[in-house]
C-alpha cells in the first residue's frame, strides 16, 4: 500500500451517531492514516473515535436513539448537535465529508454540506430496499457518492442517478470463522458446560428501557424451569453498568454475568442468545451462534413502521439470506412466554439448533469478500485529495 506523500494534508471530517458507526469511523480514521499519515481528521462520535484521535467537536455520547417518540424526546439535543457541525462544515469547509449511517440526522448533515461546497461520501445507505424506497431520489442533491454494505444496493441508487459502489460490510473481516466456544467462556471466565445463554439488549438506551424489562422476566422464567441454566449480559460502551443492573432483581444479580463490551467473545461463548433486531444479529449470524431477534418500540413508531415496511423480515440475518432463518419475535410476538421457549427449543432440539447453525454459515459467502473499510478509506482519498485545489481550501491554506 502506497501512502500519500502531499505535504498539505487533506481535511476530512466523520460523522458518526451511534455505537456501530462510532467503531467504523475509528477503523477507517486508522485506514486512513495509514494511506495518508498527515491527514487531519474530526467530527462528531463517541470513545472509538476519541481514541482513534479524532478531534471531536461534537460528543455522540446519548444522541443514538430510534423511534419517532425517542428523537422527539431528544430533538433539543440532536438540534444542538446538528447546529455545530454544520457551522462547523460552513465555516472550516473540509476537503471531504464522510457521514456513517445515522440517516435522518447525517442527511440534513449532507445537504447543508453540500449547498457549503462540500464534498460528501455516505458510508451504509438508508434501507431503501426494506421501505420507501423513492427516498433514494432525494439523496441525489445530499451526496456525491454513496459507500454501501451490500451487494444488491447498487443498482437501486444507479437507477436515481447516484453514483454508488458496494464496499463490502466490515464485519466479515472482524469476525474469524469458526471461533472457539470453550476458549471464550474461558477467556471470559465462565468456563464450565452448564447451557448459557446471552441477552443482548442493545446499545441505546431507548433500546434498554424497553427490552431489559422482557430479557429478564424471560430470565427468570427459565430460571424456575432450569436453575443450573446461566446468562451472560454484554453491557455496551455507550451505557451505564448500574443502569442495565437495575432492571435485575437480587436472584438475577447473581445469575446474570455482566460483562464491560465483549459482546462479540459473549456471542461466541453462548449455546443460544435473545438478541435486539440491528447490526448486532449480522454478527452473531457470522460467529454462528443460534438465536432469538427481538424487535420492541413504541406502540405509535410500530404502528407507523408497519405500514411503510416492504420486506418480510426485520432481522439481518433472514435479510441477506433472503429467507427466515432465525425466528424473529415482534411487538406484541415478543413475550417471556414465548422467548423461553425458543430459548428452550435452541438448547434442547440439536436439531433445531444445527439447522440453524448451517443456514447462519451461509452469510459469510454471501457478504463476499473483506476489505471494506480499506475500499472505504481509498475512495475518500481519492475524494479529498483533488479537492486541495479548489478555490479557499488547499492550494489557499498556509503551509
Amino acid at each position: 500500500m502506497n501512502a500519500i506523500s502531499d505535504p498539505r494534508a487533506p481535511r476530512i471530517m466523520i460523522a458518526a451517531g451511534e455505537a456501530s458507526g462510532d467503531m467504523y469511523g475509528a477503523i477507517l480514521a486508522r485506514k486512513l492514516r495509514e494511506r495518508c499519515p498527515q491527514v487531519a481528521l474530526s467530527g462528531m462520535g463517541g470513545p472509538a473515535l476519541r481514541e482513534a484521535q479524532v478531534r471531536l467537536d461534537v460528543d455522540a455520547d446519548g444522541l443514538g436513539v430510534v423511534g419517532l417518540i425517542e428523537v422527539l424526546r431528544h430533538y433539543p439535543q440532536l438540534r444542538r448537535a446538528l447546529r455545530t457541525l454544520t457551522q462547523r462544515v460552513c465555516t472550516d469547509r473540509p476537503d471531504l465529508l464522510i457521514l456513517i449511517d445515522y440517516q435522518e440526522f447525517n442527511q440534513r448533515l449532507a445537504r447543508e454540506a453540500r449547498r457549503c461546497g462540500v464534498p460528501v461520501l455516505f458510508f451504509v445507505g438508508p434501507q431503501v430496499w426494506a421501505w420507501r424506497p423513492r427516498r433514494v431520489f432525494k439523496l441525489r442533491d445530499k451526496v456525491d457518492r454513496m459507500a454501501l454494505l451490500f451487494p444488491f444496493e447498487p443498482p437501486l441508487y444507479a437507477g436515481a442517478g447516484i453514483e454508488a459502489e458496494c464496499v463490502g460490510h466490515p464485519l466479515v473481516d472482524e469476525i474469524p470463522p469458526h471461533p472457539d466456544r470453550a476458549a471464550a467462556r474461558a477467556a471470559l471466565g465462565l468456563a464450565g458446560d452448564a447451557p448459557l445463554i446471552g441477552l443482548l439488549p442493545g446499545s441505546r438506551r431507548s433500546e434498554i428501557e424497553r427490552l431489559m424489562p422482557l430479557m429478564a422476566q424471560t430470565a427468570r422464567r427459565l430460571l424456575s424451569l432450569h436453575p443450573q441454566w446461566r446468562f451472560a449480559l454484554p453491557v455496551a460502551p455507550t451505557l451505564d453498568r448500574a443502569q442495565v443492573q437495575t432492571w435485575l432483581d437480587e436472584d438475577l444479580r447473581t445469575r446474570v454475568h455482566l460483562l464491560e463490551g465483549r459482546s462479540r467473545e459473549v456471542m461466541a461463548a453462548c449455546d443460544a442468545l435473545l438478541i435486539a433486531s440491528g447490526t448486532a444479529t449480522l454478527e452473531a449470524g457470522l460467529i454462528g451462534t443460534p438465536m432469538a431477534i427481538v424487535y420492541r418500540t413504541q406502540w405509535l413508531t410500530y404502528q407507523i413502521a408497519r405500514h411503510l415496511v416492504n420486506i418480510t423480515h426485520i432481522g439481518l440475518p433472514n435479510i441477506v439470506a433472503g429467507e427466515g432463518i432465525v425466528r424473529e419475535f415482534i411487538q406484541d410476538a415478543a413475550t417471556p412466554e414465548a422467548l423461553a421457549a425458543e430459548m428452550e427449543r435452541l438448547l434442547g432440539d440439536s436439531a433445531y439448533a444445527d439447522a440453524q447453525r448451517q443456514a447462519l454459515a451461509g452469510l459469510r459467502q454471501k457478504l463476499g469478500d473483506g476489505g471494506a473499510l480499506d475500499r472505504l478509506a481509498a475512495t475518500a482519498l481519492a475524494m479529498a485529495t483533488p479537492a486541495l485545489a479548489r478555490p479557499g481550501t488547499g492550494l489557499n491554506r498556509p503551509g
